[in-house]
């Protein structure tokens, strides 16, 4: 039993070590920063735009209860040979308003690359829903990423996640 006790507190003791929200958001980061463009700069042939939709808290127990969430609006380049261009990432609240604007430049990602944007609890001012518009293009149609707001959530011992999936709201072809 002690040597049990012993591994449990070893174990305890290493995780507590790491700061892995940290070391994440610096990834993130680094990524956001040094895959930039000058918004213009790539003939792109098609372009579109997806509505996420997103949600900061859900009710409980005959409206009663709220459960916050934690929003993260993830992208994914799904092609393993074309890399796709984001040209505006918005965040709105429920009544449409703009409430943070991610993009200063045109961003892109590789093949197979992916990021997301976690929503800071300040962008969320009690809030109940909101959206991420998203602008993007590339030099083909052929490309077809994955937009989804993940939303994640701790009750005690319970947990609760759910994902919803980007829409096209407005498919553009240039010629």
């Amino acid at each position: 039993m002690k040597k049990i006790s012993a591994y449990f507190g070893l174990i305890l003791f290493l995780c507590s070590c790491v700061d892995v929200d940290s070391n994440l958001k610096l990834e993130i980061a680094d990524m956001h920063q040094f895959n930039q463009l000058p918004k213009g700069s790539i003939d792109l042939t098609h372009r579109d735009t997806v509505y996420i939709p997103i949600y900061s808290e859900i009710h409980m127990e005959h409206n009663s209860r709220k459960i916050g969430l934690t929003v993260t609006m993830s992208i994914r380049n799904t092609s393993l040979k074309d890399t796709i261009y984001l040209e505006d990432i918005n965040h709105y609240n429920s009544q449409g308003e703009l409430v943070h604007k991610y993009l200063s430049d045109m961003m892109f990602l590789t093949p197979m690359q992916s990021t997301a944007y976690v929503v800071e609890d300040s962008d969320i001012k009690s809030d109940l829903e909101g959206s991420f518009i998203v602008n993007w293009g590339a030099t083909t149609s052929e490309v077809k990423p994955i937009f989804q707001g993940v939303m994640i959530s701790t009750l005690g011992p319970q947990g609760i996640s759910f994902v919803n999936e980007g829409v096209s709201v407005s498919a553009k072809t240039i010629r």
